[in-house]
């Protein structure tokens, strides 16, 4: 790795150091003849244990020239521990089991200042996407929308420092491979004994919130940018190599339609993200718009891929929308009778990922959904979604699209002849989610 992509992290870890040293209550002071070190009582650290279980079935129409498999299955089982250690110094761990094998997810180190000021060392979603910020257990829909799903980063190995007073929220980072699971550490360490560098990336966020001081109401506007260099965790043993793709709308079948395939020679992505987001009472509103913009080299143009979505969502017996000032995120709603209270949402997204020379797909999506909330542990979600995919969406080529002019089916989108009927994959999806928090 380049030495000078070390120097924000170092800056960041040594501001931290010299901040907990000064910080009363948090470090002893030194005794003679002894080193500083963490004096803590058995009576300062307090654990915590919880989980997540999410259950899916879903149910496919249409799909003209590719078949969608139907099926049930877990979308997530997580296990985590809290630990706080007094008022400042905290962590977490959580594991992810759903796959077949452990991954990992949220694994961090965070220092607190108590006066709005904190530090995540470790592996955590990076200050990028509102829904990112957006816990799964609180998740408005079963599926993230395309454009998210698609582009806005997730878990990553860094050190981030965030802000938060009053109507203001300040997040930035700097951020290196995700290592979910074995898969991604073989990727990276095959990359790292080739010597190319695993990539790094910057990003930040800032969020305003003028009516933070109200409980039953408030705005949200937010903005977001990040720099990356290519990294190794995809399995792109081909140096300065990015790849974009998502399964649309669905957990079960794993088809991903949108697809840019390896995009070789880039120097670096910018992510631009906008946020708006509005509640009052049990109403909410949330959108955002991203922009990713792929600078290559060797004279090649920069590929431009962008999308967005905006949904609205009613609690209908009475309950209260709530949003989490220190994360720029909704959280569960709380219910307005005693067995509970039932959610209704719509939702419209777009993702193009069709540029100059790359021709990824795109898609346009409707999702209605119903969600039930028995308790503040248990929730059910009904989901009825339909996706509408153009010509280039034939995931990186291995898809059919369309008829060519003697009608046979060809999953090259400039061998379809338009005259011959239906082209490109449309589908409705019909999922139920079980889910329970405890």
């Amino acid at each position: 790795m380049n030495k000078f992509s070390l120097l924000p992290l170092a800056c960041l870890f040594t501001a931290s150091t010299l901040a907990f040293a000064g910080e009363p209550g948090s470090v002893s002071e030194s005794k003679k003849n002894e080193s500083s070190v963490f004096n803590l009582s058995q009576s300062d650290l307090k654990i915590s244990f919880g989980g997540r279980i999410q259950m899916d079935a879903a149910s496919y129409y249409g799909s003209d020239f590719q078949h969608m498999a139907n099926g049930v299955g877990f979308r997530r089982v997580r296990l985590n521990t809290n630990a706080s250690f007094g008022k400042n110094l905290s962590g977490k761990v959580e594991i992810e089991a759903a796959g077949g094998a452990f991954a990992l997810k949220d694994c961090f180190i965070k220092y607190d200042f108590l006066n709005g000021l904190n530090f995540r060392l470790g592996n955590f979603q990076e200050g990028f996407s509102m829904l990112t910020m957006t816990s799964s257990g609180d998740f408005l829909f079963i599926e993230h929308p395309n454009v998210v799903s698609a582009f806005s980063p997730e878990y990553h190995i860094g050190l981030q420092g965030a802000y938060q007073k009053g109507q203001f929220l300040g997040q930035a980072g700097v951020h290196f491979q995700k290592i979910n699971g074995s898969t991604e550490k073989d990727y990276v360490d095959a990359s790292l004994k080739n010597g190319q560098d695993e990539g790094v990336s910057y990003t930040f966020r800032t969020i305003w919130m003028p009516l933070s001081k109200s409980k039953t109401s408030g705005f949200h506007l937010g903005a977001a940018a990040s720099y990356r260099t290519p990294k190794t965790d995809g399995g792109n043993f081909i140096p300065n190599t990015v790849r974009y793709s998502t399964a649309s709308l669905t957990g079960i079948d794993k088809v991903k339609y949108m697809d840019t395939k390896a995009i070789n020679k880039v120097d670096h992505d910018w992510l631009l993200g906008g946020e708006l987001a509005a509640y009052s009472h049990g109403l909410r509103f949330q959108s955002e718009y991203i922009l990713n913009q792929t600078h290559r080299m060797e004279g090649l143009p920069t590929e431009k891929f962008n999308g967005y979505y905006a949904e609205a969502a009613c609690m209908l017996f009475g309950g209260q929308q709530k949003y989490v000032a220190g994360k720029g995120a909704f959280t569960q709603p709380t219910c307005g009778k005693e067995w509970g209270d039932i959610e209704v949402a719509a939702r419209y997204d777009r993702l193009d990922m069709n540029s100059i020379n790359v021709k990824g797909g795109q898609s346009d999506a409707l999702t209605l959904g119903v969600n039930y909330y028995a308790s503040k542990y248990l929730k059910f979600q009904l989901n009825y979604s339909y996706v509408n995919h153009d010509i280039y969406a034939n995931g990186g080529g291995t898809i059919g699209v369309g008829y060519t002019s003697n009608g046979e089916v060809t999953k090259e989108p400039a061998k379809v002849d338009e005259s011959r009927g239906k082209s490109g994959n449309n589908y409705s999806i019909v999922t139920l989610r079980a889910q329970l928090n405890f």
